[in-house]
């Protein structure tokens, strides 16, 4: 497609109208679509995890198990709570610079943090989780071949997810590098 007829055809689309109300209401926290859709995949997992905190201790003989262990449990179901509601805030403050050059840099370097952050919190949770679950357990081949298939398991997924985040780095970096 030539660039005079791409430009054509985009001058004669028709957009919708909206109005000042419309755009401002579509700002609001409560009303922005893909806010409201963390706040329930948060809201979700809070409670979940709340009611897994109160239930862990007597189910899951979390009183049997020394401080130190139920301490690290109660840190790696956390720290993935303190993530999304990072996450929340990272979605929630999109623009933060006097420019979009400004706001690109601010958002990149936010974006390395979070990343790190993302895997650091993953790793942390499932080291917390396998510390409970296996602490005084008897060993046999089949809980050491068990152990072995969610480490591969768990390694795959760690590789999978440094790997998108390394993605949007780089296209975020490109973009940043286009500006100049």
């Amino acid at each position: 497609m030539e660039l005079d007829q791409f430009k054509s055809e985009w001058n004669n689309m028709e957009t919708t109208k909206k109005s000042i109300d419309d755009l401002q209401t579509m700002l609001l926290e409560n009303k922005h679509p893909v806010l409201k859709g963390i706040r329930k995949q948060l809201v979700i997992e809070i409670t979940g995890w709340i009611v897994f905190l109160l239930c862990y201790y007597t189910m899951f003989d979390g009183s049997g198990k020394p401080l130190l262990v139920n301490a690290l449990l109660i840190v790696s179901v956390l720290l993935p709570l303190v993530h999304n509601l990072m996450g929340y805030r990272f979605a929630k403050y999109l623009i933060n610079g006097a420019s979009i050059k400004a706001s690109l840099a601010n958002y990149l370097a936010k974006v390395k943090i979070y990343a790190f952050v993302s895997i650091a919190a993953r790793v942390i949770f499932i080291v917390g989780l396998l510390s409970f679950f296996t602490y005084n357990l008897s060993f046999n081949s089949n809980r050491y071949m068990a152990i072995a298939i969610i480490g591969l398991t768990f390694t795959v997924q760690m590789v999978f997810l440094s790997s998108i985040w390394l993605k949007r780095i780089k296209n975020l970096q490109k973009t940043f590098l286009a500006f100049n």
